[in-house]
């Protein structure tokens, strides 16, 4: 039997704390991003409504015949005299679990565009997961900022005892 072994050398290990950086980065970016977004949504979703739900709408990056399938409710509400038919903008499998088809749920939507639509049951799950995303986010600066100092003291040390060994072979054949 044989085992095979890879050996990686001290650059591999600081172009991967490079990336751990750079990911942990964007992630916070990224949560940032969607939480002003839904900021946004919550600031222009001013007219109160009672809608019900008529079903759910999966979303379009996965099978919709998968049990944990991430889907948002479909609701159903009148506003000025016209019923509207629309959804949150997130995706979640845990909505399935919030929201029963056949209830109605206050909800808020824009005077402007009636078919925006602000649940605060659902920016209270999307500012968790927002929120695990940042701390995710910066955990990952901080280990590929650790990941980072460690690679380079270790090239300085491996440095330092090649230029110590051949200081020395030098010192031996000048003698």
């Amino acid at each position: 039997m044989k085992t095979r072994t890879t050996h990686q050398g001290p650059f591999s290990k600081l172009f991967g704390s490079i990336i751990l950086v750079v990911v942990g980065i964007a992630l916070s970016f990224l949560s940032g991003f969607m939480a002003d977004r839904d900021a946004n949504v919550k600031e222009r979703c001013t007219a109160q409504v009672q809608a019900s739900v008529t079903g759910f709408k999966h979303s379009e990056s996965t099978d919709s015949s998968e049990e944990s399938t991430a889907v948002t409710p479909v609701f159903e509400y009148e506003y000025n005299g016209q019923t509207y038919t629309s959804h949150a903008g997130s995706y979640s499998s845990n909505y399935k679990d919030k929201f029963s088809v056949g209830q109605t749920y206050t909800i808020f939507i824009d005077p402007n565009d009636p078919v925006e639509v602000y649940s605060a049951d659902i920016a209270a799950s999307d500012a968790a997961t927002f929120k695990y995303m940042k701390i995710g986010g910066v955990a990952l600066v901080i280990f590929g900022i650790a990941a980072f100092v460690i690679s380079i003291i270790k090239l300085v040390a491996i440095g330092g005892a090649i230029g110590l060994a051949a200081s020395s072979l030098l010192k031996k054949r000048t003698v």
